[in-house]
């Protein structure tokens, strides 16, 4: 693992990050547990493990570029493995807050988009439905065949119906509810 060089940019990040996760990442083993239980790890991005030994290292320009913390889903698996309980997605939030604030582009280009179309999926339905999101988000970034295959794969598991994307569902009154309290300042903003 690389050590801090003793610049000062360095320290700050790696002390900033601390402060504002809440998350003691001198404590880090670098075991690796986090990565391997981690859904979204992949050769990209190398895993909350990378992420960490990016941070540690004073490496901004290098972890405020990884992917992962874009892409990172709160599902807790990489604070259950992790024998110091370090919470990743609490790190990956201040990241993602401290990108917006230095203007720092997502890693993934139209995140913003998909969350965008995820969120009113669930908004209309109650729940997401995937194929309809993922056909509207590569149809919108001018991809239309970019996940075919998985989705084939998908519909002859029964995993994905192709019905979804044509028929709905009842709206959903508390759901209604809850994203029209969500919209309310004061209420969650």
């Amino acid at each position: 693992m690389f050590r801090l060089t003793g610049d000062p940019a360095e320290k700050h990040f790696l002390t900033q990050v601390i402060r504002e996760s809440g998350q003691n990442l001198l404590e880090c083993l670098q075991c690796g547990k986090c990565s391997g239980g981690c859904p979204v790890a992949s050769k990209e991005t190398g895993g909350p493990r990378k992420l960490v030994a990016e941070i540690l290292s004073g490496m901004k320009i290098q972890a405020m570029s990884n992917p992962l913390w874009w892409y990172c889903v709160s599902c807790g698996t990489c604070m259950t493995r992790c024998p110091v309980e370090i919470n990743m997605y609490a790190v990956a939030t201040v990241l993602c807050e401290m990108a917006e604030k230095e203007d720092i582009k997502p890693g993934e280009p139209d995140i913003h988009l998909f969350e965008k179309l995820f969120l009113k999926s669930v908004e209309k339905y109650g729940r997401v439905k995937e194929l309809r999101t993922v056909a509207t988000y590569n149809l919108l970034t001018m991809q239309p065949w970019k996940d075919l295959d998985k989705g084939l794969v998908l519909m002859l598991r029964g995993a994905v119906s192709p019905l979804e994307v044509f028929t709905g569902w009842k709206k959903n009154p508390t759901i209604s509810r809850i994203f029209a309290r969500a919209k309310v300042p004061g209420h969650g903003e």
